[in-house]
């Protein structure tokens, strides 16, 4: 559903158009001066502009110019009597896409915003494209990178192994060895979590390490909570978490399903940008049942057309503006979930908010719990 703002200071046509356009399918908010465009613009984030020119107080021209000014900036039609060539000249100068004058057919109008939006996704797509460009180069340089970071990290856990030792030789006052012990816990930990995201930093289509660290499913949530809390207080979201208390406790992949999690709540907190302050809710909840562990995210932000869905989880796609989003996250998301057996789904309308689902066999758990290195029974089959 293309939003579509109607800007034009003689009310009666303009809320005649718009009210057209609403009838084939579009989101349509209507302005009746320049500077209410702009004050518009700036909640309703149009996609495309249907612009009179002659207009009191700031004309067409000058409210186009602050309109591309916007980001992102959206696509002008200008919409006027004028018939001039002068006018049309100076409007496609100042970045307007068509030009139409009045009176013009309904069905031109409509072909005209279908043919700005098209563009407009066009310019987002070699955007990105450029971006993917510089992704790529970059993930030569990454390769090598990654092998450096993971050899001074490998130095970190050894030392922090070897303090341990000492530790536990000497006799510390005021239960300072306890503390420090807890210390070195939390840097092996994430220590480990570093190497497993930089070794898996490229990859699409994951293999699964079986005897990868694991975290209970209530302790990596908290984890993913805690980290965005700056954001969440900022934004005044809403948090529900809902599972059952025995699967809360289920042990769960660290770095894998770290990353999942990371993913679709940063997506979720993204979509809620644009939603009313009172309204902002993020839902997390979880089950187990017919042998199959599920996991929901759901958000009441902006929601997404349905022609997107079908196109979410591929790589290098994103409907986020240019820079601030490359499109890998979902496809990641979709990458770990299918080396799991298991799949990820999307739910989502227009204004209403989005819901990613995902199923994951049990088995995959419950063959992960019983390779944990630590276990007892794995080391004598080793």
């Amino acid at each position: 559903m293309v939003r579509v703002l109607v800007v034009d200071d003689e009310r009666d046509f303009t809320d005649l158009l718009s009210e057209r356009l609403r009838t084939r399918g579009m989101e349509v908010q209507a302005a009746y001066n320049g500077q209410q465009a702009l004050d518009l613009a700036r909640t309703f984030a149009p996609e495309v502009v249907v612009l009179d020119i002659t207009m009191p107080g700031m004309n067409g021209l000058e409210t186009m110019e602050a309109l591309r000014g916007e980001k992102p900036a959206p696509e002008v039609i200008l919409l006027t009597a004028d018939t001039t060539l002068g006018t049309a000249v100076a409007g496609m100068k100042g970045g307007a896409r068509d030009y139409l004058t009045k009176p013009t057919d309904i069905d031109t109008l409509v072909s005209a915003i279908g043919e700005a939006e098209g563009r407009r996704m066009e310019g987002m797509s070699r955007q990105r494209m450029a971006e993917a460009a510089k992704l790529a180069a970059l993930g030569e340089l990454a390769t090598g990178v990654a092998h450096e970071i993971n050899n001074p990290l490998q130095v970190v856990l050894n030392e922090v192994g070897w303090i341990g030792e000492v530790l536990g030789e000497a006799a510390l006052e005021n239960n300072s060895t306890e503390q420090i012990l807890e210390s070195l816990d939390l840097i092996r930990h994430q220590a480990l979590r570093c190497k497993a995201i930089t070794s898996k930093l490229l990859t699409l289509r994951c293999a699964l390490d079986a005897k990868g660290t694991k975290r209970s499913l209530s302790d990596l949530v908290q984890d993913v909570l805690i980290a965005r809390q700056p954001q969440i207080e900022r934004l005044g979201v809403h948090i529900e978490k809902d599972w059952p208390a025995h699967v809360g406790d289920l042990q769960l992949l660290d770095s894998e399903w770290g990353q999942v999690l990371d993913n679709l709540v940063d997506n979720a907190l993204d979509a809620l940008e644009s939603t009313p302050a009172e309204e902002r809710l993020l839902t997390i909840r979880a089950g187990a049942e017919n042998l199959k562990f599920t996991l929901s995210v759901q958000d009441s932000g902006c929601g997404m057309e349905e022609h997107l869905l079908t196109r979410i989880f591929e790589p290098f796609f994103s409907t986020k503006e240019v820079g601030k989003g490359i499109g890998l996250g979902l496809a990641i998301c979709h990458g770990i979930i299918e080396a799991m057996g298991g799949d990820i789904s999307v739910r989502s309308t227009p204004g209403h908010g989005s819901t990613f689902t995902i199923k994951v066999p049990m088995a995959v758990h419950a063959h992960n719990e019983h390779n944990r290195p630590e276990d007892p029974a794995s080391a004598k089959e080793e």
